[in-house]
């Protein structure tokens, strides 16, 4: 009895557990840049520095979060995990 009720809580303990999203980005304009986000209700904003290429992770419910502002036009509402991007002249692109 105690073995299935801890088995319980332990799966209930996991079922609200954050989830995480990472996206690469290149960063080739000589400025950093900004995106604003919304991150299942929560606002989050990730600093992208200039001429570098590197990793970001968001944190979230779900695997993705709306781009809500910020110095960088996406051709896209969302950023998805996995996602890879290239930033010139203030636009992002797929990578």
């Amino acid at each position: 009895m105690k073995q299935l009720l801890l088995a319980s809580v332990l799966l209930l303990g996991t079922t609200g557990v954050a989830l995480a999203g990472t996206i690469r980005v290149e960063n080739g304009d000589s400025k950093n840049h900004t995106i604003e986000l919304n991150c299942s209700g929560s606002k989050k904003s990730v600093e992208i520095r200039s001429s570098t290429t590197a990793s970001y992770t968001f944190h979230s419910t779900s695997d993705s979060c709306e781009i809500v502002g910020g110095t960088v036009k996406f051709p896209t509402k969302k950023l998805e995990n996995n996602q890879k991007w290239k930033i010139k002249n203030g636009e992002a692109k797929p990578n």
